[in-house]
């Protein structure tokens, strides 16, 4: 895969501002853990005459190999690659380190940024009128200016979903949810799992409790395993990580504890293969691919756009063997519920 990264004078900044957060990584990343189950090498995307000498980066909060958030959009963009333009990252960079990042690549003269955590909105935002020709990709942002584009990914939605499994599934009456970083698609995805669970109580008779704790960290795998861990002691016999990188401590928790997950990334299913009920995917390779079709075509949004299940990014897949037909059957009826839109989840904002 061809990969330009950073011009020499550039180099130096980030090496002292970025790569710096990074732990000294090289510029080559550590390939994906395992692909997914979603369109993710690009192997159906056709080369498009539009792509010849567009460059796209990204900036990555997380690995692109951890399993969820991160990881789906490093394959929306090996798919952009795919259609034939030159791609770059960088992964592991905090909010703080965002704005140097962003610098670099706009001077370097890429065509199109993804900034991939709504963490870097405020502090990257100010900076775009400094490259009018960029144009800035911010997932789950709130921002729309001339080359500042909002898009989100509804949180809400994959709680939610992955609260209906759960409160479906469980065996004994109590649940748990472990969110990441004390951002908002984090909250929302956590008050989305609570009204999931909710709604089974309410339509199928069900009396299930949540217990939902965010960590305020993506990466700190322990704590979240800890919390994970502390959740089964009290009852909970599924608890359900979205918390990217550090989801991994859940799902550790859960395997080794014999009790039973719903995966929000494709690599869960992959870490635990006999304690995962189904993964709710929140695919952005897809939000991707919508952005390019969007670039390409210089039709922009004029407000921010939600790419939910109704546009097939969030979905199930990874059916455990031997679950039982009727909680399939249930959750396929509420999807079809959120289609047509007749339910309505909370955000709380």
């Amino acid at each position: 895969m061809k990969r330009k990264f950073f011009a020499a004078l550039l180099v130096l900044t980030l090496i002292v501002g970025v790569f710096a957060a990074c732990g000294g990584q090289t510029a080559t990343p550590a390939a994906p853990a395992a692909p997914a189950e979603t369109p993710a090498d690009g192997a159906d995307v056709e080369i498009d005459e539009a792509a010849a000498g567009i460059r796209v980066a990204a900036i990555f909060s997380g690995p692109i190999n951890d399993g969820a958030w991160n990881e789906t959009q490093y394959n929306g963009l090996r798919r952009i690659e795919a259609r034939g333009a030159e791609i770059s990252f960088v992964e592991n960079i905090s909010d703080a380190d965002s704005v140097e990042a962003m610098r670099a690549f706009a001077a370097e003269g890429f065509d199109l940024i993804f900034l991939t955590t709504n963490g870097y909105q405020d502090l990257c935002f100010p900076l775009t009128q400094d490259f009018p020709d960029t144009m800035f990709i911010q997932l789950n942002g709130t921002i729309m200016s001339d080359n500042f584009i909002s898009v989100r990914v509804p949180n809400e939605e994959q709680g939610f979903l992955a609260g209906v499994i759960a409160a479906l599934s469980t065996e004994t009456g109590t649940v748990g949810f472990v969110g990441g970083q004390d951002i908002t698609p984090i909250i929302i995805g956590s008050l989305g799992f609570q009204q999931g669970v909710d709604y089974v109580n309410e339509h199928f008779g069900t009396n299930v409790e949540a217990i939902r704790v965010n960590t305020g960290n993506f990466h700190d795998v322990n704590t979240a395993k800890e919390t994970a861990i502390s959740m089964i002691e009290s009852g909970a016999d599924i608890v359900v990580p979205m918390a990217d990188a550090a989801g991994v401590g859940v799902v550790e928790a859960v395997e080794e504890r014999g009790v039973m997950t719903v995966g929000t990334g494709p690599g869960h299913v992959i870490m635990a293969p006999g304690n995962v009920i189904a993964t709710i995917m929140r695919d952005n390779a897809y939000v991707y691919d919508a952005v390019w079709e969007m670039f390409v075509s210089g039709q922009w949004p004029t407000e921010v756009e939600a790419h939910g299940v109704a546009r097939g990014v969030v979905y199930a897949q990874d059916w455990i063997d031997g679950v039982d037909p009727e909680v399939i059957s249930r959750l396929e009826q509420v999807m079809d519920e959120m289609r047509a839109g007749n339910i309505y989840i909370d955000r709380g904002l």
